[in-house]
């Protein structure tokens, strides 16, 4: 079994429509996705509510039409709070099971507080993204560090870190020490020796397979994994038992 934890739809092109990621999931055995939509049309940065909302209605449509392949992750915008308090509480309420923030806020921004908050009293984990960039971070785009300023005000709150191969060894640094912080795998291509470095340096239980399909593809995502020097054990961690049991599928 394989449950990848980061996956992206939206209804941009036929190439990226649901039906053809379901397909190139299920080519390579991953049968469950955790998806969100950040913008029907494309990535929005800066969403208003009837912006999320939409996109979180695609999810839902996917949800209902895929219901044993598809868990949805409510997106939302920060700087909305009422708009996006009642949003959380209406996707959880017809079965998604977490939240998504993108780069509208950062994660250490008491904007998220609320947010925080809420996932906490749902008992819903948030999935941040977050990034070292060589070029540059956008400005109000998450690191590891903004992360772990949020994990330490809210030890209760479950994150999943998004892009642990973005985030680096630095990134791995700036968590290690918080273990309500959980990291996916996508960010860039498979290297060498940096996933079993992170299984040391967080413990195989807080590592998650998480692709950001369909920016990337699934088999390199699983290569990071299925490629590493790491016993079979951990790699079946990884692959699915973590995620099942941080978002309680």
């Amino acid at each position: 079994m394989i449950i990848d934890t980061h996956v992206h739809i939206g209804k941009w092109n036929n190439e990226d429509s649901v039906e053809k990621i379901i397909e190139s999931a299920e080519k390579n055995c991953i049968k469950t996705l955790l998806v969100s939509c950040l913008g029907e049309k494309g990535y929005t940065v800066f969403p208003a509510p009837t912006d999320f909302i939409s996109a979180n209605n695609a999810t839902l449509e996917a949800m209902e039409k895929y219901p044993n392949s598809i868990y949805g992750l409510c997106f939302i915008n920060p700087r909305y709070k009422e708009e996006s308090i009642a949003e959380i509480e209406r996707c959880i309420s017809k079965g998604m099971v977490g939240i998504k923030l993108w780069v509208s806020v950062k994660a250490c921004d008491p904007l998220v507080e609320p947010i925080a908050e809420k996932a906490i009293e749902l008992n819903v984990p948030i999935l941040q993204h977050a990034w070292y960039k060589t070029t540059g971070n956008l400005d109000n785009e998450t690191t590891p560090k903004d992360i772990a300023i949020l994990a330490e005000k809210f030890p209760k709150l479950r994150i999943q870190m998004a892009h642990l191969f973005g985030a680096g060894f630095r990134g791995l640094a700036d968590i290690a020490p918080y273990p309500n912080v959980y990291a996916d795998v996508s960010g860039g291509e498979p290297e060498a020796g940096f996933l079993g470095f992170a299984v040391r340096e967080l413990g195989a239980d807080r590592i998650v397979f998480g692709s950001d399909a369909p920016g990337r593809g699934f088999a390199v995502q699983l290569g990071k994994v299925l490629g590493s020097n790491i016993p079979d054990d951990v790699k079946e961690m990884i692959l699915w038992k973590n995620a099942r049991k941080l978002y309680g599928l």
